[in-house]
């Protein structure tokens, strides 16, 4: 049935005409498609970045400040930056978790130092 309509197509006049439009439109499938993987990379890349930049800085935080928890580093490092989800950039970026949402207790194990 393909092969019947194949047939017909290469015997049109325009026959030349229609396999350079569906050439053209490959291509531009092929192209968009690269743009759109290129740009999916480089999120990624971005959210990498911020996120060892988020972990570097609370490592910082916990090694620098006396008295210093997870949770107050949290809170002064969104204190600082605060919300700013109209930007498109900033999408896709982790965020410090809010006080209101909560952490399922499989999620993390709990973690404890004892000093002998």
């Amino acid at each position: 049935m393909l092969s019947r309509t194949f047939n017909h197509i290469a015997q049109s006049p325009w026959a030349k005409l229609v396999w350079a439009g569906v050439a053209v439109l490959a291509l531009i499938q092929v192209v968009a498609f690269y743009r759109l993987c290129t740009s999916q990379v480089e999120r990624a890349q971005a959210r990498e970045t911020v996120a060892v930049d988020q972990r570097n800085a609370l490592n910082d935080c916990l090694d620098f400040q006396r008295k210093s928890t997870i949770s107050s580093c949290n809170g002064r490092a969104t204190a600082r930056t605060g919300p700013d989800t109209n930007s498109l950039s900033a999408r896709d970026m982790p965020r410090a978790r809010s006080s209101n949402q909560t952490v399922f207790s499989g999620a993390v194990a709990p973690v404890s130092y004892v000093f002998h």
